[in-house]
């Protein structure tokens, strides 16, 4: 389940995960003030959803170090589960930011507002290229289960913001502006759905429980053969 890098293997996850830091930081001021001026909540639930991946990736970069930390005499495992405990926080913020998304989804379909979309279509465009990018270094850079929830983040920031530019072609075409919202409904889900999963993962770590993919009568059997 564990994948614990070397010296050498925690520089370069360091870096990958600063690069991604600056490049979402950047994204997410594009993302307020395009969605602002575009008066488009999808856009503005995008810089929720790449806030979060901001928080997962300061989190990940966080465990990275204190992983790399040597044991103690107070901490005879040293400070690998760190990296646990950073993605159950992950976990639990895209649940908070699905939850505002949800609220400000449903309060807009009762009273759409016009909606620019060619505002969304180029920004979002811009944002399938970034977060494209950052969850191809973060695959490249490590396999344990705090990198992989920071991977998820950008994964599902990858495929909402491919939905806003089709929602952006969609409210071109037809003028139909509750359209936005259904897309921050759809977004919400999407983090909900990873959030969740992530959860489970990691309380199933932290409770020792058997790792996913092993099944307990299959390993007792080949023990006994």
């Amino acid at each position: 389940m564990h994948v614990h890098p070397g010296h050498t293997g925690s520089e370069k996850t360091s870096l990958v995960l600063r690069l991604s830091l600056f490049a979402t930081a950047v994204y997410i001021l594009l993302l307020v003030v395009a969605g602002i001026r575009a008066h488009s909540l999808a856009l503005l639930s995008e810089a929720g959803h790449n806030l979060s991946d901001f928080f997962a990736l300061l989190l990940s970069l966080t465990a990275v170090y204190l992983q790399s930390r040597p044991p103690s005499s107070t901490k005879t495992y040293g400070y690998h589960r760190a990296g646990v405990l950073a993605a159950l926080v992950n976990a639990v913020s895209l649940v908070a930011v699905s939850g505002f998304i949800f609220y400000e989804a449903f309060r807009r379909l009762e009273n759409p507002e016009p909606v620019h979309a060619g505002v969304m279509i180029g920004v979002a465009a811009a944002g399938v290229v970034m977060n494209g990018e950052i969850a191809l270094l973060l695959y490249r850079a490590g396999s344990d289960v705090n990198i992989r929830s920071a991977l998820l983040h950008e994964i599902g920031d990858t495929l909402s913001t491919g939905a806003v530019i089709v929602g952006g072609w969609a409210i071109m075409a037809t003028g139909r502006y509750w359209i936005d919202p259904v897309l921050s409904l759809a977004i919400g889900v999407l983090i909900l759905w990873s959030g969740f999963g992530i959860v489970r993962e990691t309380l199933n770590i932290l409770l020792e429980g058997t790792p996913r993919g092993i099944k307990l009568e299959e390993v007792e059997v080949s023990k006994l053969l």
